[in-house]
């Protein structure tokens, strides 16, 4: 079991790295340029990119597949016996927390965006509200994955 266990949480460090970066983007760069693109069109490219992946088979499994891999790693090392065990169990909750926050934070303010009037106001709450959430977002996926790298090491 501790090979699989190496395996599943060096695949869930590289899930939850990459899912940082994903966000790490739109934290540092893409939210900035869709502000400086002017309140209509920022909401109209926000909605678009909503669409986008909330349909995208490629990064649904990207994104949440990596919080997957941190509930399996996390359900193995709790039951295996492991030097590096507390650091994969900090990982997992870490890597699963992003998910949550996506689900419980991002998505309403997608939603609420979908359905409000195109506004300057509108779109100023909702660029410091996500991007705030995108923020966390950010780091515990980045987080985990440095928390799991070092649980692989210490295997």
């Amino acid at each position: 079991m501790t090979s699989t266990l190496t395996v599943v949480s060096s695949a869930s460090a590289l899930a939850s790295a990459a899912a940082g970066g994903m966000m790490f983007v739109f934290s540092t760069f893409v939210m900035g340029g869709l502000d400086r693109a002017g309140p209509q069109d920022a909401i109209a490219a926000m909605r678009g990119i909503n669409a986008a992946a909330q349909t995208s088979a490629t990064f649904l499994l990207a994104y949440f597949g990596a919080a997957l891999l941190a509930i399996a790693m996390g359900v193995m090392a709790a039951v295996v016996s492991s030097p590096g065990r507390g650091w994969l169990l900090a990982g997992a909750v870490l890597g699963m927390a992003g998910a949550v926050v996506t689900v419980a934070a991002n998505v309403p303010l997608n939603d609420g965006l979908d359905a409000a009037v195109a506004t300057p106001e509108v779109w100023q709450a909702y660029l410091a509200n996500w991007t705030s959430w995108n923020h966390v977002r950010t780091v515990t996926s980045l987080v985990a994955a440095a928390l799991t790298m070092i649980g692989v090491v210490r295997q």
